[in-house]
């Protein structure tokens, strides 16, 4: 276990000394993107935390979940090295919303990105029992990350508390509640 958490602070040093030489190409900026607002999302005021910066929160009347979104304006356009800066910016994210090293990120069909949100390439994560301060009052995080090119990325945080609330009415609305510009 003590190899473990040593090799994860070393990497975790490691991507943010490479952050810092590779000069990553976003801020945490609010860009032109489309959100969908359903009749039972009610739009609240952002939490605040520690960990991540929120733009835009919302909630049902129940409050049986929130989405947030978080924008990362991109800044040097037709960079090259696109994907490992991303990679750079999204792994502090993740590390910092659960409160703990994960690595169960999955990449998203680029295809599916394209077709259901207008980006060019994604990442999502599960996150269970999040022990920072953003998970507050929730047992599960689900952490998305979708990136345009020369737009920035947008972060997609749904926290909730039901594992079935994956398989209610409003779910699929949630979920694609926002999409990219041309």
């Amino acid at each position: 276990m003590k190899k473990f958490t040593l090799f994860s602070v070393f990497l975790f040093v490691s991507i943010l000394a490479m952050a810092e030489i590779a000069d990553i190409p976003f801020v945490p900026e609010e860009f032109d993107v489309d959100i969908l607002q359903y009749p039972h999302m009610v739009l609240m005021d952002n939490p605040s935390s520690e960990q991540l910066d929120t733009h835009y929160t919302f909630t049902d009347k129940a409050s049986s979940y929130q989405i947030r979104y978080t924008f990362f304006k991109q800044t040097v356009p037709d960079r090259k090295d696109i994907k490992m800066a991303y990679v750079m910016c999204i792994l502090p994210v993740i590390f910092n919303v659960a409160g703990y090293e994960t690595d169960q990120v999955a990449n998203f069909n680029d295809s599916d990105v394209k077709n259901e949100f207008n980006g060019d390439f994604g990442s999502t994560v599960f996150i269970m029992d999040p022990k920072s301060d953003f998970g507050k009052g929730y047992k599960y995080i689900m952490l998305d990350f979708f990136y345009k090119n020369n737009q920035g990325i947008v972060v997609r945080s749904m926290l909730f508390n039901d594992l079935n609330f994956v398989q209610g009415k409003y779910f699929l609305e949630i979920y694609h509640s926002f999409k990219f510009h041309e």
